[in-house]
Parts: structure tokens; sequence; C-alpha cells
């Protein structure tokens, strides 16, 4: 077996590693110092081989270890035997938990010598500054959390499946797809899923750019590029023209201009074309939301656009259109939302949108939302003396209470009760429209107490709030639960009316004394919603001002950038009746063509009384020039003789198919 070891040895590399430690095992105990010394090479060679991995095992590599190493490798050499017993050694060392104890070299750790150099810097510049960061909770305004918008609700889309499921709004969608032209590439909207049909917003001349403020927040401006103003002056013209053709006109050249598709809408709603009114707003707010800066987001809360720029009311007016729109299709959840971005966009509330919210509110059926905003907002802006909040609020705590249940119900219950009696007290003037809105009749008593019947007393400015809410919230109100709690609470005021409860007193005094006139915006408020029962109650100098549907009642201190042009007086300006009447019957008479003024009042008339009677002069001669320009005008038709009209109806052959 030895010789046969010795004889693999020779053949070098065609024996492996392991079949030699096989036959090394096995020949050991029969081998001499001779053939021992002859395997020292094909072992040193694998020991070789060992360390150099061992190294990369090892944490460090000490040059006393290098040491240990050599000496074990020349100890290797004496003897086989040796060579195994201390590879056995050098095993047990690496599973061992620590290593040998390392020379004075190895005692000195790095980290020693950094230590000692940041206690030199210490004691020569002194201790370090330690910003300490002090763990103070902030207090966080809990009207911005009831005020924090939700992307997914601000498209009603999103609404529409969940109302009516994914499958029935993607095939409508699909059936508007079919059709239509060549499709745009749209980018992606927060507030509109824009069509198909539409077009590029990516040029419209519209940018947005942040502006410095006072006040809190990022303020940001909408901005118009010269080819956008010229666009702009060309629709002022065609507003004051009075002529709808050229607001469509322009339209059709420049489609992405906003305050003609605004105007446009206004148009279309008033001839009962509330769809494609409705997408003149989508596609007004699609190209607003193209322009908005990169750092301007809806949602955030913390974006401002001040409404007295007049650029900036464009957004405002659009979304308060949608907010109607979408409301008229059941989408109340995102009107909600809308209302939201309307109230954080300008804390100023210019459309007055705290008149509107509590509506959305009660119709998404949010009513714990309401109650939560009445409470944080309630202290700063006295909702509690706005006649839809004192009534709305209480109409959600008794919603609450039926949906809960326990001990929670019963309190919830008498909370809604106080709400509605000292609603009740504070506007009675709201009750009697509301059951007549209602479809129902009033109890004896209530008609017999004057606390109710007497609303001539109050002010003009409460009217309209009091006729806005009953108008638009009366709905909320004909649920079959709600009407005994109404009528069991409406008793309860009559017994506190009689019996003196000096909070009727008081509510009669707040009253006299507090609604002396409403703010601009309130009245703004009015006339976009086009209640008529409101409209009714403006006042004398409102109503004969004329609302513009792209900027109706504009701030008194505005920030213009464009003046409408004058407006040149036209025929149909005329301020005599007669003398437009007499002209209207003309063939040639156009509503367009300017007035043609009299030779003396265009020269500036005479003076005095002799001004008064030349005016009267002129008029009478302009009369007789239109009654002479009608007579010389007209044509009489020719009127064929008798004789010869008997004759010709005897020449007409007989249809034989009539009877003799």
């Amino acid at each position: 077996a030895y010789n046969c070891l010795i004889h693999f040895y020779k053949r070098g590399d065609k024996m492996s590693s392991r079949a030699l430690r096989k036959l090394q095992g096995a020949g050991t105990p029969l081998g001499d110092e001779d053939s021992g010394e002859d395997l020292v090479e094909p072992v040193k060679q694998r020991a070789n081989a060992f360390n150099a991995f061992s190294l990369l095992n090892d944490e460090s590599c000490s040059e006393s270890e290098v040491k240990e190493d050599d000496d074990v490798s020349s100890a290797r050499n004496a003897s086989p035997s040796l060579q195994v017993e201390k590879k056995k050694k050098k095993r047990k060392k690496k599973i061992g938990k620590k290593v040998a104890a390392r020379s004075s070299e190895d005692n000195l750790d790095p980290a020693d010598e950094v230590e000692a150099s940041v206690r030199w810097v210490e004691d020569n510049l002194g201790q370090p500054l330690v910003l300490r960061k002090e763990n103070k909770e902030e207090k966080v305004n809990p009207l911005k959390i009831v005020l924090a918008i939700e992307n997914k609700h601000l498209n009603p889309e999103n609404e529409m499946k969940r109302i009516f499921g994914s499958r029935v709004v993607a095939s409508e969608t699909t059936r508007h797809k079919k059709g239509r032209g060549r499709p745009h590439h749209h980018r992606t909207s927060l507030l509109v899923t824009a069509k198909p049909s539409w077009p590029s917003a990516a040029r419209s001349g519209l940018s947005m750019r942040p502006v410095d403020s006072s006040q809190g927040g990022a303020w940001y401006t909408l901005d118009h590029s010269p080819t956008y103003q010229a666009v702009q002056m060309r629709f002022l013209s065609a507003v004051e023209s009075l002529n709808p053709d050229q607001i469509v006109a322009l339209l059709n050249t420049h489609p992405m201009h906003i305050d003609s598709m605004l105007q446009l809408s206004d148009i279309c709603k008033m001839g009962d074309d509330s769809a494609m009114a409705a997408e003149l707003v989508e596609r007004t707010l699609y190209a607003l939301e193209s322009a908005f800066h990169p750092c301007f987001s809806l949602a955030s809360g913390n974006c401002h656009l001040d409404y007295k720029r007049q650029e900036n009311r464009a957004l405002y007016i659009a979304l308060f259109r949608h907010l109607h729109f979408v409301g008229a299709r059941a989408c109340y959840r995102t009107a909600l939302e809308i209302c939201k971005v309307l109230l954080t966009l300008d804390p100023v509330d210019p459309l007055a949108i705290v008149l509107l919210v509590d509506f959305y509110a009660l119709r998404s059926r949010s009513y714990q939302w309401m109650i939560d905003l009445y409470t944080a907002w309630n202290p700063t802006r006295n909702l509690s003396q706005l006649p839809n909040f004192s009534y709305s609020t209480a109409l959600s705590t008794f919603h609450l209470s039926q949906e809960s249940s326990g001990p929670t119900s019963s309190a919830l219950l008498v909370s809604a009760d106080s709400l509605l009696q000292e609603a009740l007290l504070s506007f009675p003037s709201v009750l009697l429209p509301l059951l007549d809105k209602c479809s129902i009749e009033p109890d004896p008593a209530v008609m017999g107490c004057t606390y109710f019947l007497d609303s001539r007393s109050d002010p003009a400015a409460l009217a309209v709030l009091c006729t806005l809410y009953t108008a638009r919230t009366f709905h909320c109100w004909k649920e079959p639960e709600i009407l005994p709690w109404l009528e069991r609470n409406v008793m309860a005021v009559l017994g506190r009316i009689s019996s003196g409860d000096p909070r009727v007193a008081e509510s009669v005094q707040e009253r006299s004394t507090r609604y002396q006139g409403l703010p601009r915006n309130i009245h703004r408020h009015v006339m976009m919603s086009e209640h008529r029962e409101a409209l009714s109650h403006l006042p004398p100098e409102l109503k004969e001002v004329a609302s513009l549907a792209w900027d109706p009642l504009p701030p008194l201190n505005s920030i213009n950038t464009y003046v409408a042009p004058t407006r040149q007086p036209t025929a149909i300006d005329d301020p005599s009746a007669l003398r437009m009447f007499f002209r209207s019957l003309l063939p040639n008479f156009n509503p367009a063509d300017p007035l043609a003024l009299p030779e003396a009042e265009a020269e500036g008339g005479a003076e005095g009384g002799a001004g008064g009677g030349a005016d009267l002069r002129n008029s009478v001669n302009s009369l007789l020039d239109a009654m002479r320009d009608l007579l010389g005008n007209l044509q009489l038709p020719e009127v064929p003789n008798e004789a010869e009209d008997e004759a010709s109806e005897g020449e007409e052959e007989r249809d034989p198919r009539e009877w003799d």
C-alpha cells in the first residue's frame, strides 16, 4: 500500500487531493521516516492553501500570528504526525470563543487616538454647540383638519361610479367617444375628466406665478400672455355688442378662451341646454388647471388666489357653476369637496360659500362633518347668527341621534331639540315659508302666534338669508321622521313664548340691531345662485346693476388689468320709443347699426330753454322723416280685375273627379 502511495504521488496532479488524504490516513501507520519525508511536500502545499482561506475568516491577522504560522510550518516539515496534530490544534483555535492574546502592536486601537484628539479639541476650544430640538406639540388648527380636501372626491366621475357602478359609467364614456373626430392628447386633470373632442390646452396663453403677500400661506396669480390679452379685448367688445354670434365666432378661433366659455355657458343655460352649459364649464376648469403652477395644489389647503385680481376670478366662477351642475347630477359628496376648495382658496370667502356648504353636507349625509365645522368655525365666524347653520346643525344632530343607539342617541336627541328651539326663536321667519315649501298645513296655534307671523319687522338683510335658505334646503326637511320632531319642538317653542321666556325678548332685540346690511360677497352669491325669491330682496341699487356672466358684481377694490371699451349706442338704444318703433318697421332695420343722432344734438345743441325746444323740433322732424321713409318704401300689391278673374276661372279645366 505504501508503494502504491509513492506511485500515486509521482503521478503528481493526476491524483485528487481528497483521494490523497484517504490514502495518507490508511498508510501512515505503515510508513517509516524516509517515506514520511516524501509526504511533507504535498501536505505542505495543502496547508498553505488552507492558510490563505483562513486569512479571510479571521477578524485580523497580526504579526505574532504570522510568526506562529511560520513556526508551525517548520514543525510540519519535521514529521507528518506532528503535522496532523498541529492541524487539529489550529482548528480548535478557530472554534474557540476568543483569539489568543495579541501582541503589543495589536493593542493600539485607532479609536483611542480619535478620542484623544476630540478631548484635546474640547479642552482648547470648548464644548460643541448642541442644537436641542424642543419637543413642543404644535397646535393644529381644528378648522384646517375639517376643511382637509380629498383628491378622490373632487372628480364627479368617481362618485358616479360609486352610485351607478363602474360598468355603467365606462359604457357611457365609450358611447360618447364613438363618432367623434381625431382625439387629442390630454393631461390628467384633478377636477374633471377631459373628453377626446376637447382641444388641447397646451398653448392657451394662460400661466400662473407666485406672488408675495402679507397673509399666511402661498399666494399665486394667473397671468395672460400678450396674445391672450388681445383676444380678451376682442371678447369685451363682443360682450358690449350684445351679439352672442360674435362670442361663438371668437370661441371657434380660440377654443380655450376662459371668459368666452363662461359667457357662452350662461347663454346655453338660459336656452335650457344644460348639458352643453355644464360641458363648457368643465372645459374651462380643464384649461385653468392646465395652467397651474407646479407648486400650486387645490388639495393642499395652503395655496390661495386673490379674488381682487381680475384674472383669478374665472377660477372661482367656474368652480361655483361646476358646483351647481355637479349637485344637479346628485353628486353631493363631490359638491361638498368643491365647497372646501372654494373656502380655502381665499379666506375672505368672496362667493359666500358659507351659505351653501351646509346644504351639500346634509345632502351627502356628512352629519358629523357638519357639526365639526360648526364647532371649529363658530367662535371666529359667528355661524350661529346665520339661519342656515342654525337650522342645519340642529338637523344634522337629529340625524346622528337616529343613526346611533342607547344613551348616545338620547343625548344627541336632547341636543338636537335644544338647537332647533334656539333656531326657531332666533329666526322665526323661516318656519312658515318652510312648511309652505313642504306642502304642510301649519297648526292653528302657529297661525295664531304673532311671533311667527310678523316677519315684516325683520331687516331686509335677514329676509335675504332666510329666503335663500328656505328656497335651497326645503327638500332636506321633507323626510317623514323629521316632521314629527319639528312639530314637537314648534309646540315647545309656543309654550316658551306664552310663558314669557326671556330668550324671546332677547331674540327680538338681536334681530332689530343686527343685519343692518349685507356684505358684497353675499349679494354676489345671491345673484349667482339665481333664486328668484332671494333676488326680490336685493337692494334697489343692485337690481339695476348689469350682471356679467364672466364677472358678476366685481369687488369695489378690484385690481383690473382690462377696461371694457365704451359701448357705442345703437339703433336699439334710441330714447324715443315711437321713433324706434317706426324705424323697426323698415325692411333694412338693423339693431346693431349705430344710433344716428340729430345734427343739433351732435353739435352740442342750444343752451337754456331754446335747447329744449330744439330737441322737441328735432324729435318731431326725425319722426316725420321715419314716416316718410316708411311710406316711400311701402309697395301696394297689384289688384287683378274681377272680370279677368272670372274669365280665367272659366278657362280652367274642370277636374273630372269633381262632382257637378
